[in-house]
Formats: structure tokens, sequence, C-alpha cells
């Protein structure tokens, strides 16, 4: 997990410019791919905050902060499946939705596994019997 820890917010990066390409983008008639980008500041400030809290956690050293890290990265792609539910996603924009949706089912199975390789290691010794 030593190695692969730094995918974990790596991935969240590339999934928090998706969310932002995602809620950004709008239906338009008049243009050739049917859809054009409405920047908000909300948009823009939210997706800078979870990309600047997943970087912070990429720079963890310790068994522990590593740990605390896989959390806020956890807390990252529920902020951001919460947003994306709230927020009216177009039709023609459900693709990017659904290679959103695998990347993050994806980072969630490698927080998993990493939170489970990251556990107090306990003590191998067993008792022996007098």
């Amino acid at each position: 997990m030593q190695r692969l820890y730094g995918c974990v917010p790596l991935l969240n990066v590339v999934g928090s410019l998706m969310f932002l390409l995602i809620i950004s983008l709008q239906p338009a008639t008049y243009t050739s791919l049917g859809v054009e980008f409405d920047w908000r500041q909300g948009n823009l400030l939210l997706t800078a905050v979870l990309i600047g809290l997943a970087l912070a956690t990429a720079f963890a050293q310790r068994r522990r902060t590593k740990r605390w890290g896989l959390g806020v990265n956890v807390i990252i792609i529920v902020v951001m499946t919460v947003a994306l539910w709230r927020a009216q996603v177009p039709d023609v924009i459900s693709d990017y939705l659904w290679l959103w949706a695998l990347l993050m089912i994806f980072n969630l199975g490698l927080i998993g596994w990493g939170w489970l390789k990251l556990r107090p290691q306990q003590n191998k010794r067993g008792s022996k019997g007098d």
C-alpha cells in the first residue's frame, strides 16, 4: 500500500476535474456538441477546495496520517456524490457521469484495500501454553 497510496489522491483529483466537467456542462442547441460550459464561481470554488484537500492528503508519511488521508478522500467522494445527486444532470452528459462513477468505485475499492493494509499491526506471537 505504500506505493499505491499516492494513487488515491491522484484519482480524486482526476475525479474532481471530471466532477467540474459534469456540473459545468449544460445542454445547448446552437453548438456542434450539443453542450456548452457554464462556469459558476461556486462550482469552481468547490472543485478547487476538493482538489486542494486531495493533494494535501498525498503528502502523508506515517501509517496513521495515511489512514486519516484515506478517510478525507472518502469524504471528498461523498461530497462530490451528494453534489451530483442534487444537480440537474442532463441526459446528454450521463455518459460522463457513468465514467465518473466507475472511477470513484475503483477509488473506493482502493481506499478500502488500503484501509485494511494500514490497520495497526497486531502482535502475531501467540501465547505459549504452560
